[in-house]
């Protein structure tokens, strides 16, 4: 389903990449617009040039390039809380937003000209330290990757496991996987002939010819 951006008939065009980070203890928002933007009750603090964002792969289907986020100008003194911030396995969404004269999200037509480009889950976090000659400090950059969407549901794992523990979370009155764990630890030799346990019985004729016996 295709998405009509009205914004980009206008002569003169605005954008801003907007990332919404959703941690298990705390939720961030960020921009890299020059001042923070609010969109539909929720604040975007705008870090400017410091968010840095990798540029997001547009195909006429659903792609699984991967995405990178980095956050510059990060004190080391807070490396330590990035990193135990439990980031990995978050989920992160990427919009893009249009821009009017006030550093706003325009508005055309009732409708907001702010749209929805990514949403995955973040993989990996990587830290790089440099030295800023000028600042004569150190300086941080905290580098996100994140996995699309697509990715995280072709390698999700579905089913349900055949035990009666498992089996009874979805289905509590019924026993037909009661006797999993018996069968699972009974030794059975295929192909080799019954030791005893049961009787074979001969298919019975209803009408018995002897064939020896004269006409």
């Amino acid at each position: 389903m295709t998405t009509t951006m009205a914004a980009l008939s206008y002569g003169a065009i605005r954008v801003a990449e907007f990332v919404r980070l959703t941690l298990p203890s705390q939720t961030y928002t960020l921009c890299n617009a020059a001042g923070p933007i609010t969109v539909d009750g929720i604040t975007f603090e705008g870090l400017g040039s410091l968010l840095g964002i990798a540029e997001i792969q547009n195909d006429i289907k659903a792609n699984s390039a991967d995405l990178r986020i980095s956050l510059n100008g990060i004190d080391p003194a807070n490396i330590a809380l990035i990193l135990s911030a439990d980031i990995k396995g978050s989920k992160i969404e990427v919009w893009r937003g249009f821009l009017n004269s006030n550093n706003q999200i325009e508005t055309i037509s009732s409708q907001q000209q702010f749209f929805k480009r990514y949403q995955g889950i973040i993989n990996n976090l990587t830290i790089e330290e440099n030295f800023d000659d000028q600042a004569r400090e150190r300086v941080a950059t905290c580098i996100i990757s994140s996995a699309s969407m697509r990715i995280v549901l072709n390698n999700r794992q579905a089913g349900l496991k055949t035990n009666p523990q498992a089996w009874k979370v979805f289905y509590p009155n019924d026993t037909s996987m009661n006797r999993i764990p018996i069968i699972a630890e009974t030794y059975f030799d295929f192909g080799r002939p019954p030791l005893g346990g049961g009787q074979t019985t001969q298919p019975m004729t209803t009408n018995p010819v002897d064939v020896n016996s004269e006409p």
